[in-house]
């Protein structure tokens, strides 16, 4: 939902000069917004490769707000057969949640054994889906960010605003890689960064926070901030109410106010920003709902909980997409 600012770290300083310490080869599935962030962030420490679908002419760009500057990275073409494919040690999966078993079917040929992935998507997926593609010694991570980004062309990112970054582990092998994997890719390159200790935890936090934003804000059009209005406030309070207690259902300890408190952080925090959701619907794209709304009426129905507010924005998030 969100960009970092890069700042400018002794690192980056040190890669400047041609003194680069733990420079790794990263690769990148995705050159949305966040995808393309993260490479902004780590391009200048470390060997950056974007895989992609297609071939891409002009150059990935990203945008500060006060300078355009093209971004040193390299891309693949996955569907290309001519193309040589990637030995990925360090994978960044950043893509829309309903793509997320599909990219990582497209990867898991060219994983190293030893290899370390980070997921990061709006909404809930199944974690199992995905560690069944994993061999014994490779590690699985999430990435939850509030990080703010508009793609204003096909190759280029505008930062909107920064926002927190958590790197939590999925796996056993990556619980026992978490500290050097942040420390070498988070710590310094994205600002606001932390380790989180309970990535379920984690992840319905950051379900709640899209629960109470992107629905709303893709419905109406309207930037994160606005949603701060008294007309928006009962609603979110339904939505919010309904998620906490089906998370409660799946024995997550989640509190309304925490909740609350939460998501109005996140849309101060990012009060210019415009969501994914938002930014889908305005150029007719399919959206996450089924993975955010949809997955509270799913998990609801399976606890027999009525969940009628979520039930609402997902008929009207879909109807939107027809």
């Amino acid at each position: 939902m969100s960009l970092v600012l890069l700042a400018i770290t002794p690192a980056i300083f040190y890669g400047v000069l041609g003194v680069v310490t733990n420079m790794a080869n990263l690769h990148i599935v995705g050159a949305g917004a966040i995808g393309l962030s993260l490479a902004n962030a780590f391009a200048y420490d470390h060997s950056v490769t974007l895989l992609v679908r297609r071939r891409y002419t002009a150059p990935f760009a990203f945008s500060s707000g006060q300078e355009l500057h093209h971004l040193p990275v390299k891309h693949t073409d996955l569907s290309d057969p001519t193309q040589n494919k990637p030995l990925i040690q360090h994978g960044f999966i950043c893509v829309k949640s309903y793509q997320l078993k599909k990219a990582i079917q497209s990867i898991v040929p060219y994983l190293a054994e030893h290899a370390n992935l980070f997921i990061s998507h709006n909404g809930m997926s199944d974690l199992k889906e995905i560690e069944q593609y994993l061999g014994a010694k490779q590690a699985l991570y999430f990435f939850s960010t509030s990080m703010g980004g508009l793609k204003i062309n096909d190759t280029t990112v505008k930062a909107t605003g920064a926002g927190e970054t958590y790197l939590g582990a999925c796996n056993d092998i990556a619980l026992e890689r978490l500290s050097l994997s942040f420390d070498q890719f988070f710590c310094s390159q994205i600002p606001h960064s932390k380790i989180h200790h309970n990535i379920a935890q984690l992840r319905w936090q950051k379900l709640l926070v899209n629960i109470a934003i992107n629905p709303l804000s893709a419905i109406h059009q309207v930037k994160n901030g606005q949603l701060r209005q008294p007309r928006y406030a009962s609603m979110i309070l339904q939505l919010l109410n309904e998620a906490c207690v089906v998370a409660n259902a799946d024995n997550i300890d989640i509190k309304l106010n925490e909740a609350l408190t939460s998501a109005y952080q996140v849309m101060t925090g990012t009060q210019h920003n415009s969501s994914s959701m938002a930014q889908d619907i305005l150029n007719g794209r399919y959206t996450e709902i089924d993975a955010i709304c949809g997955y509270i009426v799913k998990r609801g129905a399976y606890h027999g909980i009525d969940t009628p507010y979520n039930r609402e924005m997902l008929n009207q998030l879909l109807k939107l997409h027809s």
